[in-house]
């Protein structure tokens, strides 16, 4: 069996509202996989390896993210391409709006995106959006739902349709913008989502589907027990009428 191997690119840059956190908590879940740190300017370990796990990318300032993006643009194809076959992949908080057609600055400077999902992200900086949300993830076809809790800190709201391929539905909380119930975005296995919290920690029951696409059903969640019991009592907490951070 080939060895479990996970990219994380720019850490340097994707730790913004603890999101580094995320790798933290897949290597405690899987000590026995490999980690390749891709820092900016080196070429992404994806460009030529076909036999990554998982590709993570989190949330970073805006600059970053505009540097981000031009490192990333030459490769869009070699995502949209991975994802397409099924690759797990996992953008979150601003990160998600990498995958996107546009970025619109506050001052209406558009900055292209990578084009996997078609929607068009406006940063409203210095309105910030904050907020807690709680919604239904559903894994594939027929399978039971995996309720999901996050945070939400952001400068944007980004339009787009959607419904038919977003990462959840939500129950409690904003999506993507003010006025939707549809939060993030979802290509097979890649998952793209403005929450923040971070996503894996406070997710366990999602943690386990993601470490099962992955190849590792084996995986013992760490910590799962304090994990559970922390997820439970958020589910409760996100679904009281009027709840925010």
């Amino acid at each position: 069996m080939a060895q479990t191997t996970i990219e994380i690119l720019y850490p340097e840059f994707g730790n913004q509202a603890g999101d580094n956190g995320n790798a933290m908590y897949l290597r405690a879940c899987l000590p026995q996989a490999a980690f390749i740190e891709t820092t900016f300017g080196e070429e992404p370990a994806f460009v030529t390896r076909d036999d990554l796990s998982l590709i993570l990318l989190c949330g970073m300032t805006e600059r970053q993210q505009e540097r981000v993006l031009d490192a990333l643009m030459p490769y869009a194809e070699r995502l949209a391409a991975l994802a397409d076959a099924g690759t797990p992949m996992l953008f979150t908080g601003n990160a998600v709006e990498l995958l996107g057609n546009m970025i619109i600055t506050p001052e209406g400077r558009g900055i292209t995106g990578l084009g996997l999902f078609d929607f068009v992200t406006h940063q409203l900086t210095p309105q910030r959006f904050t907020g807690v949300g709680l919604g239904t993830f559903q894994p594939a076809p027929g399978a039971d739902p995996i309720d999901i809790v996050g945070f939400k800190m952001q400068f944007t709201q980004a339009e787009g349709k959607n419904e038919k391929w977003s990462f959840c539905t939500l129950k409690q909380g904003f999506g993507m913008n003010k006025k939707s119930a549809f939060e993030g975005v979802r290509r097979n296995n890649l998952i793209g989502t403005w929450f923040l919290g971070p996503l894996l920690t406070v997710n366990p029951p999602f943690t386990r589907w993601l470490l099962d696409a992955m190849g590792e059903a084996d995986a013992v969640l760490a910590h799962e027990e304090v994990a559970m019991r922390a997820y439970e009592q958020r589910v409760k907490d996100f679904a009281t009428p009027g709840m925010d951070v």
